[in-house]
């Protein structure tokens, strides 16, 4: 991924409960639940922004095991994902 857009989540509330996060997304008025990975990268965005390869170094945090490519493809998808859904914004 060599784009390095600046991302960050739109204004959210969130609250964890075991590995499942719920998001409130402030300016849709929309509830989401959300697994744990991407529970924890919408929480750390909403924290700071961060860069393509800031994310993939915190999604490599999570998924140890998994390659390279399987690391870029899985942000990829959350970021279309919940751009879409208003969670994320990208500068």
């Amino acid at each position: 991924m060599a784009q390095q857009a600046i991302i960050k989540s739109a204004k959210i509330r969130s609250i964890q409960w075991d590995d499942d996060y719920v998001v409130y997304g402030q300016l849709s008025g929309d509830t989401h639940l959300l697994d744990g990975v991407s529970g924890e990268l919408i929480c750390a965005l909403s924290g700071q922004a961060m860069s393509m390869t800031e994310l993939l170094k915190k999604l490599k945090e999570l998924f140890e095991e998994a390659t390279e490519l399987e690391l870029e493809n899985y942000l990829a998808d959350f970021i279309a994902k919940f751009q879409k859904l208003g969670l994320l914004d990208i500068e």
